[in-house]
């Protein structure tokens, strides 16, 4: 009987269009079917755990969320995962997670193929579980919390190769987890850039500026994410304020506010959370992505399909987008150097600023859309799998 080149540990109707490993394998899954890529199966659909349920989460309370939280990260090490199918129809596995490679752990060790990881986390993964978790609880359970990360090691260690978008976006695990250098082995290795499905903004920019009163001819800067230190929020709180005094500039905001809050200033407007970032990104003139760390964030491919200039912290996966020479990516170190970067950006004419949307329009063309990614996933697919 023929095998199946490869199983994604994922349920197919888990796969929608988000970040981390649903919306990684939603692009991934449209780029092999518009290149007619052959061989690739998910695992069957599942049903949601009535636990699970956007309702009860509305009503049971939050202390019994965090007890059962934590207790079950405390237990997880016993917990083995019953497969829904047999690996050994499939020449290779790739698990979007240490955990869920961790608990499949029996399965696999009757498997003869090629197993695959991608980490998605923006940290080593055992911390970001815990990092979830009440303080309180995870201080209380500091020492049998820090036995997790074995779950790490031991799906570092089984991995035959370990898949990053690029070798930046390692640095988060350097820099969050000690044994990162012991357990990393260089010849597992690969590297393959992500990409995505080209952004739409549904409203026009115009539409969009009137319904913030915002003048049509300002330079208005947005910022798309969470309000936090790692997403580099505070970057942005202490910096831009001044800059909007000098300049006349706005600032445009997607996102929930907290921990961090904005500051107070007419012409900062906090749009909250949308289910439209598109068209705010697209009626700005510059993005800032200010993350502390990042591994490989998509939301830098999404601003280059819409063709808005990007100003980025230089961290993590942000550098791998300097090789490219696009004049519309600029990279920052500190707070100085984003303020200086901003003013370098508005001292900038129209024909620049056009010469740089273009820029980036053509580098997400040619090196991250969907089929592009599912061209070099199948070429690694041969590589790794071959003979399994």
């Amino acid at each position: 009987m023929s095998k199946d080149k490869l199983l994604f540990y994922m349920p197919e109707n888990k796969l929608k269009s988000t970040g981390g490993p649903a919306g990684y394998l939603y692009n991934l899954r449209q780029g092999l079917e518009s290149i007619d890529a052959e061989g690739y199966r998910f695992l069957p659909p599942v049903k949601s755990a009535f636990m699970n349920s956007k309702i009860l989460q509305r009503v049971v309370p939050q202390f019994i969320k965090n007890k059962r939280r934590t207790r079950r990260l405390i237990n997880l090490l016993d917990v083995k995962a019953d497969l829904p199918v047999d690996l050994n129809q499939y020449q290779g596995v790739h698990f979007h997670s240490t955990e869920d490679l961790y608990l499949s752990r029996e399965a696999l060790k009757s498997y003869g193929g090629t197993v695959l990881l991608t980490s998605h986390s923006p940290c080593v993964y055992h911390k970001e579980l815990i990092m979830r978790l009440d303080r309180r609880d995870a201080n209380r359970n500091a020492d049998r919390l820090k036995q997790l990360e074995y779950l790490d090691e031991y799906a570092f260690n089984r991995a035959d190769y370990v898949i990053f978008p690029c070798k930046e976006a390692e640095e988060p695990y350097f820099h969050t987890w000690e044994k990162y250098s012991a357990v990393r082995r260089e010849t597992k290795l690969r590297y393959i850039p992500t990409g995505i499905q080209g952004c739409i903004a549904k409203i026009a920019r115009q539409e969009i500026r009137e319904r913030y009163c915002i003048p049509q001819d300002a330079f208005v800067m947005s910022y798309v994410g969470r309000h936090n230190e790692i997403k580099g929020y505070d970057r942005l709180t202490n910096t831009i304020p001044e800059i909007l005094d000098k300049s006349g500039a706005w600032m445009l905001v997607a996102g929930r506010q907290g921990p961090l809050y904005p500051p107070h200033h007419d012409r900062w407007i906090e749009i909250g959370w949308t289910d439209d970032p598109y068209s705010l990104v697209a009626a700005s003139d510059l993005f800032i992505l200010p993350n502390r760390e990042t591994f490989f964030d998509l939301v830098m491919l999404e601003v280059l399909s819409l063709g808005v200039p990007i100003l980025a912290s230089r961290t993590g996966g942000n550098k791998f987008f300097e090789k490219f020479g696009s004049r519309g990516i600029s990279l920052f170190g500190d707070e100085k150097g984003l303020a200086r970067a901003i003013e370098e950006f508005l001292s900038m004419g129209k024909d620049a600023h056009f010469d740089a949307s273009n820029d980036n329009k053509r580098l997400f063309e040619s090196e991250f859309t969907c089929s592009k990614f599912a061209e070099r996933y199948c070429n690694l697919i041969e590589e790794t799998c071959k003979g399994a």
